[in-house]
């Protein structure tokens, strides 16, 4: 009996391998009309038809939607990585070998040609030249040591935060004639980051190699933002990254000080997914450190939290929480 079920199951699996190949096969030819027609790679809303629809299939069968969502997300996967265009035939060198350069080695790996050293390796030149390293004095005494060899390069730096250093590059690329553009990859290591997002923000000596860089990113199967100003990515970062893990830390502060830890069995499902992200989070509590440090902005939107908590604490207890959400909340209204 088990071996005439097992038989079953192999021949469903055959089937189910060859439809999973076809469906990639599909991908690839997608892929070649979205280029044609210079669309991204990566495209949201259609991901998430694509979700909701495998959730409501597979719950028919008693399937669970955490795990229906990551049947569909792991074959999403394997169909964008098919939809990426073959070799860009660039080089790139990137200096740093922590968790963001090899993580970037690894997607740019399938359009390029990637060298990947650490900052005090001899520099090997390249099309495009990735600074992979916090953001110090040590990275402008790179470029102007290599200045000579930088000549006509593509240079970006991947710092979280951007001022001031990104005016100390830009003059530097003036200088030395590279073009600059400043890039923050929004992961850290990743053994897979397709879909994932990398902000580009270009400079006085970008010029036309913006296009390439885009090319370079989106190839690799990155989204691209493209945002106007160091300035501007700093005011952002506040709330997206500063105030996400000030936030995140003074939860788990809350929770230690009345002895509960993450292990707890105490935790709803929602809450699991907030732990999740406080476990990454703790394992590189150095990061927020440097990152309210470094980012200018961050005391006031750290400010502007206090005052916020107080007007949600108002908004919960009159039932009412238009004023702070901006919009009719109905479930709490009502």
């Amino acid at each position: 009996m088990l071996s005439e079920l097992r038989r079953s199951i192999d021949n469903i699996d055959e089937e189910l391998i060859k439809l999973i190949g076809e469906r990639i096969r599909l991908a690839t030819e997608i892929g070649k009309v979205k280029r044609s027609l210079g669309l991204p790679v990566i495209d949201r809303d259609r991901e998430g038809e694509v979700i909701a629809k495998w959730v409501e299939g597979l719950s028919r069968f008693g399937v669970d939607a955490e795990t229906a969502i990551g049947i569909a997300q792991s074959i999403i996967r394997a169909s964008t990585r098919a939809q990426l265009v073959g070799r860009l035939g660039i080089g790139v060198t990137i200096i740093g070998s922590g968790r963001v350069g090899r993580t970037l080695a690894k997607a740019l790996g399938r359009v390029a040609d990637v060298v990947l050293q650490r900052h005090d390796e001899e520099l090997v030149p390249n099309d495009v030249i990735i600074l992979a390293m916090k953001p110090t004095d040590e990275s402008i005494n790179i470029l102007s040591r290599y200045s000579g060899r930088l000549r006509g390069s593509i240079v970006m730096d991947s710092f979280s935060v951007k001022t001031p250093m990104f005016r100390l590059i830009e003059d530097e690329s003036l200088r030395a004639g590279f073009h600059y553009i400043s890039i923050h990859p929004l992961f850290g290591e990743l053994s897979n980051p397709i879909g994932e997002t990398v902000i580009l923000i270009p400079s006085k000596t970008s010029g036309d190699k913006l296009e390439i860089a885009k090319d370079l990113f989106t190839g690799a199967g990155l989204n691209v933002v493209v945002l106007s100003s160091p300035e501007e990515h700093d005011r952002f970062m506040a709330y997206l990254q500063v105030a996400h893990h000030v936030l995140l830390l003074t939860l788990y502060a809350a929770l230690r000080r009345i002895g509960v830890d993450l292990n707890t069995q105490l935790v709803t499902h929602s809450l699991r997914y907030t732990f999740k992200a406080l476990e990454r989070v703790l394992e590189q509590v150095e990061v927020s450190s440097e990152l309210f440090r470094l980012n200018p902005y961050s005391r006031s939107v750290v400010g502007e939290l206090g005052d916020l908590l107080k007007e949600v604490v108002e908004g919960l207890d009159k039932g009412d929480m238009t004023g702070v959400l901006g919009h009719d909340n109905q479930g709490i209204q009502g």
